[in-house]
């Protein structure tokens, strides 16, 4: 769940190393980034691909509503809410909820999704394809760290994120694709707090 949901903020642990950068294509990202930061709350709805070499594939359908640094993340079989002070993580098929500290959720706030590449990655242009019929810019991003993605490909048309790729070592890719996308709209309050009333029948652990 958790290597999920970095996945789709294009998230990983700050460490300063060398990079290289395509002044364009970095242009293109710092334009995404500024557009989120300036509206804080919005709406994601995406579909989502697993592919594993000699394996099925997996694929589903979420939502994410944001506000500030508080989130609450849909998918079929779980749920996962940021409440500006812990992270909950809310499996509807085990009846568990695991709460981890602030900093995990911070880490990973929507607010900072564009943010963390000005220090992680190699960035490259690689030109431009038409993806939902929209004419979109390639990106490509290759971490600067041992970390276990072996790229990421974004597509951007008109400073929004339209579909990331993330390709792992071990063969595996990461498909998200953006649905729809909905900002500077009124996220109901109810979403971005966690009450045990409303998982009665769960288990909660503090991890």
């Amino acid at each position: 769940m958790k290597k999920l949901f970095v996945f789709i903020f294009i998230s990983f642990s700050l460490i300063a190393w060398s990079q290289k950068i395509d002044a364009n294509a970095k242009k293109l990202l710092d334009n995404v980034s500024e557009r989120l930061s300036k509206n804080s709350t919005f709406y994601i709805k995406f579909n989502y691909l697993y592919v594993v070499p000699k394996q099925k594939s997996i694929t589903e359908t979420g939502q994410v509503y944001a506000a500030g640094v508080k989130y609450h993340l849909i998918l079929p079989t779980t749920t996962q809410i940021f409440d500006g002070n812990k992270i909950y993580t809310i499996s509807k098929e085990d009846k568990e909820i695991t709460s981890s500290n602030k900093e995990d959720g911070e880490s990973l706030s929507p607010t900072n999704i564009l943010n963390l590449y000005k220090k992680n990655f190699d960035i490259s242009f690689e030109g431009t394809s038409t993806i939902n019929n929209k004419k979109c810019s390639i990106i490509k991003l290759v971490p600067t760290n041992n970390k276990q993605s072996k790229s990421i490909i974004l597509a951007i048309s008109n400073n929004n994120l339209i579909k990331v790729t993330e390709n792992y070592k071990d063969g595996s890719s990461l498909i998200l694709t953006i649905i729809d996308f909905k900002e500077n709209l009124i996220v109901n309050k109810s979403l971005l707090t966690f009450d045990k009333n409303n998982y009665k029948d769960y288990t909660l652990t503090e991890l």
